[in-house]
């Protein structure tokens, strides 16, 4: 009786075996013939399909390619990620000769506006500006240096969080070491100072927008100053 299990264990194992090495020489035999490409979220910005497809031929030649094992599909998806515009690359192989690509592009959040011209994304990587297309967002005036890098996405990632703010953001300016911003909807210049207690800052501005929407005021202002607690002071 013992004997009978253990053939029938020993049966069943070495067929899984054979299973296994018969799944994979097909694979091995299988030939990848064509590439699907898709875009996370927002769908191709910088990039379409043709461009991710010349890209891979271009690096790896004309299809039909042989079946890529998951070395070769990391390989691929770092050649992906070197693009300036990719964010993420995750690369796939399915069995029906199909080789599936995801591609995450990058996001910007920030224009500069410089003597050098690039995006930002929120990780702070750089990437170049294109011609054909061209998102709306802030533009930095003038020269970035790489000690501000951090403290200008702090304030622009606390003004995205309020979609008031967010939707009147234009431009933001470092001068005399303070930060500046232009608003959509308003003549005056406002200064923010230096990036701390932003929260506070930006609710004062907030209350003070409001103010001057609901008000006759008896003066223009050209520059308003977050600076001081507890107050806002128009020049």
């Amino acid at each position: 009786m013992h004997y009978k299990k253990f053939l029938f264990f020993i049966t069943v194992f070495l067929l899984t075996i054979l299973i296994s090495v018969f799944a994979h020489y097909r694979n091995s035999r299988r030939l990848v013939e064509k590439i699907t490409v898709n875009f996370e979220s927002k769908g191709g910005q910088y990039l379409n399909d043709s461009l991710v497809n010349k890209l891979l031929i271009l690096n790896k030649g004309e299809l039909p390619w042989k079946a890529k094992d998951s070395l070769a599909l990391s390989m691929l998806e770092i050649l992906l990620e070197k693009n300036p515009y990719v964010d993420k690359a995750e690369v796939f192989h399915f069995r029906q000769g199909i080789l599936d690509v995801k591609i995450k592009e990058k996001s910007a959040v920030v224009r500069i506006q410089g003597s050098d011209q690039y995006y930002l994304d929120m990780s702070g990587k750089k990437f170049p500006i294109l011609i054909n297309h061209n998102p709306i967002v802030p533009l930095y005036m003038g020269m970035l240096k790489d000690e501000q890098k951090q403290d200008l996405l702090s304030l622009i990632e606390q003004i995205e969080r309020d979609p008031f703010l967010r939707n009147e953001l234009v431009t933001i300016h470092h001068r005399s070491n303070s930060y500046f911003i232009g608003l959509r909807s308003y003549g005056f210049e406002v200064e923010i100072g230096q990036i701390h207690h932003l929260v506070e800052k930006l609710s004062k501005l907030k209350v003070f927008c409001a103010y001057y929407d609901n008000n006759k005021l008896d003066r223009e202002y050209t520059l308003i100053n977050l600076k001081f607690k507890n107050q806002v002071v128009g020049s």
